[in-house]
């Protein structure tokens, strides 16, 4: 038990090492030397002095660096407990505190209230696309591995490859002409207002992870039977169904789950080209608007967002495979 708590312990202090890192680079890049002032670009043509002061200091922005700083990672307050004190003035921004500051284009508008409503979306994106894909990789492996190198074997494998291979950006557009442009059987756009809003998309982002899922699970079972107890259980006698069912199936459960995980971390971060084909109102779409509308509060929130979010992943697939096999916390 000693083992696996310092194995979490670790874990979860590097998952922190992290997330503080990205969330000072994406600090630093805000208030590099040459970056767009955010205040310039809310005034435009009503901009006076007496204006821009007005929201320097609305947003905080109007303190030296070190302490906008410590404002935006939100440990002003808690350096008060130990008897440090300093004007920090609106600290609008104190990620800890779960406050992402508010948006530059919306102003006044809390950067977390755009992103709420996007998250779900996103979420339940890849959730669909990571079932679709294991539903039918798994069992497309499972039959490749089991007929290695017949005619069925090299179909399946090419179809895979093919799938893989391709573009999300290639084949998003061309499942659009074929199946609203040329035969208007499906709709274009949208998300959840009915089922067959969900199919283009869910087919689109799911191509790729069938092509891969099926592919690393067909390596999984060719090297599962090579193993020395399957040899031993073809010399009993025993059935090839009851061998790839009984004995080999659950040993390719492990190298499975450790791909799964970095997978939901990718499917969340990667849905920025699906939801802008699909006009997706997800997390993904508010970032890739806020970047042509200049929203660098909504970028910031969004990407230390999602950073968090690929962190916890990896960090709870680490986790859970040393929890299944005790070998990885050595």
């Amino acid at each position: 038990m000693s083992g696996l708590f310092s194995f979490v312990l670790k874990r979860f202090l590097s998952g922190i090492v992290v997330v503080w890192a990205i969330v000072t680079v994406v600090f630093l890049l805000e208030h590099a030397p040459g970056a767009p002032d955010p205040i310039r670009g809310i005034l435009g043509a009503h901009f006076t002095f007496g204006n821009y002061r007005s929201l320097l200091h609305q947003y905080g922005l109007d303190v030296p660096l070190w302490q906008q700083y410590l404002n935006y990672l939100g440990v002003s307050p808690m350096l008060s407990w130990f008897g440090v004190h300093f004007g920090h003035g609106p600290a609008l921004t104190g990620i800890l505190e779960g406050n992402f500051g508010y948006s530059y284009y919306q102003v006044g508008t809390p950067v977390w209230s755009l992103m709420s409503d996007g998250i779900p979306v996103t979420l339940k994106l890849g959730l669909y696309a990571l079932f679709v894909s294991l539903l039918l990789g798994i069992p497309i492996g499972l039959v490749s591995a089991i007929k290695q190198n017949s005619w069925l074997d090299h179909l399946l494998q090419g179809t895979s490859v093919l799938l893989y291979g391709i573009p999300t950006f290639v084949l998003a557009p061309t499942l659009q002409v074929i199946f609203t442009i040329q035969n208007q059987w499906l709709p274009e756009h949208g998300w959840g207002d009915t089922p067959e809003q969900i199919v283009l998309p869910v087919a689109a982002y799911s191509a790729g992870l069938f092509g891969y899922f099926a592919k690393s699970f067909r390596s999984f079972m060719l090297e599962v039977l090579q193993q020395d107890y399957i040899r031993t259980a073809r010399a009993k006698g025993l059935r090839p169904s009851v061998i790839v069912w009984l004995h080999a199936m659950k040993n390719t459960l492990l190298p499975l789950a450790s791909i799964v995980g970095p997978t939901i971390a990718y499917l969340i971060v990667g849905a920025f080209i699906i939801e802008e084909f699909f006009g997706i109102p997800g997390i993904a779409h508010v970032t890739v608007q806020s970047v042509f509308q200049g929203d660098y509060g909504v970028i910031e929130g969004t990407t230390i967002a999602l950073a968090i979010f690929v962190v916890s992943v990896n960090m709870l697939t680490d986790i859970f495979y040393s929890l299944v096999d005790p070998r990885v916390r050595l």
